[in-house]
């Protein structure tokens, strides 16, 4: 085992602000119960994945990281793209504002719950999604999306002021309203539908090839690792972290009032057989744009690096370490 001591991550720009105010009153935690750490600030966006794979490089043992699911995102890539023979576990303090990977690792939230999480949490291994498309790779520790999603991402700055939930679903609502569904051919492959999933009306789908094709327009098209996005909606409620698949939930384009009808039903985790939704397991997808055109994509939170025609997903099982609390 390393001797190095903790390393800490933090994103003080995470939740406009936020994160470096507590990433002080989490130094000062550490301090109280005697934990050593050394602290790493990042300065700019992938500055995190840098920072995490000097960490492995130098044999840390373990890695806290400060800030939201997208500082996550840039931790888990800079781990896995590092090369060393072993990667830290990663403890998390949530500053960000959908937090929907840690929801996933914790009941509790807050400052406090770190020092705990360091000395009497378990390492469990969480599944990872990768994504490949033409000059470009990434993976992502929650959620890949394509459609309103997108939409809503280029909305949120408007409602910074809100909390997770209420942030999504106002930025949602504002990007629908102008939002027009793109073409897309999906195809998957992996064990079969979700629990109580049934076909989506308004897109064509065809069985083949150990497989299944989805076609027709999307309001929103998600390949998640867990349960949530956006703060707490639950599109894929049966969703497992470690269970080496992932899970497609299809939105069909379906009109203004027929989605709007959707929402709550999503929020609740109860949209699974309903009109224009396609709930499946899987552990490869493709996602093209039918006339070859580059359509935009989201990462965890974040806007991919550029539009890309085909996106072709695959599951990488227990690759990212993470400390998790007793009774989760």
């Amino acid at each position: 085992m390393s001797t190095a001591p903790l390393r800490v991550i933090v994103n003080p720009a995470a939740s406009s602000g936020r994160g470096g105010t507590a990433a002080e009153a989490l130094l000062r935690e550490l301090d109280g119960h005697g934990i050593r750490c050394e602290t790493r600030y990042t300065e700019a966006p992938g500055h995190a994945a840098r920072l995490a794979a000097r960490a492995a490089l130098d044999r840390v043992d373990r890695l806290a990281v400060v800030g939201g699911d997208g500082t996550i995102h840039e931790v888990a890539g800079g781990l896995l793209a590092s090369g060393a023979a072993r990667v830290p576990a990663v403890a998390i303090c949530p500053v960000g504002t959908g937090n929907d990977f840690y929801r996933m690792v914790s009941p509790r939230r807050g400052v406090k719950e770190l020092p705990r999480l360091l000395q009497e949490g378990t390492v469990k291994r969480f599944d990872v999604g990768r994504v490949r498309w033409e000059g470009g790779e990434r993976v992502f520790v929650n959620l890949l999306g394509v459609g309103v999603d997108v939409e809503v991402l280029r909305c949120r700055a408007r409602y910074s002021r809100l909390p997770g939930l209420p942030q999504y679903l106002m930025s949602f609502l504002h990007a629908l309203a102008r939002f027009r569904p793109p073409d897309v051919n999906i195809e998957v492959a992996g064990p079969g539908p979700a629990a109580g999933a049934e076909p989506a009306a308004g897109s064509e789908q065809a069985a083949g090839c150990g497989g299944q094709h989805i076609r027709g327009r999307t309001t929103l098209s998600v390949i998640t690792v867990g349960p949530s996005i956006g703060g707490g909606f639950m599109i894929n409620p049966e969703a497992q972290a470690s269970d080496g698949q992932l899970d497609l939930c299809h939105v069909a384009a379906g009109g203004l009032v027929p989605i709007l009808r959707l929402v709550p039903k999503v929020m609740r985790g109860a949209h699974a057989g309903a009109p224009l939704v396609t709930m499946r397991r899987l552990e490869r997808a493709v996602i093209r744009d039918p006339h070859g055109k580059p359509m935009w994509f989201e990462l965890d939170g974040e806007l991919a690096p550029e539009p890309a025609p085909e996106l072709r997903v695959e599951v990488i099982p227990g690759a990212f370490p993470v400390l998790v609390s007793d009774d989760r």
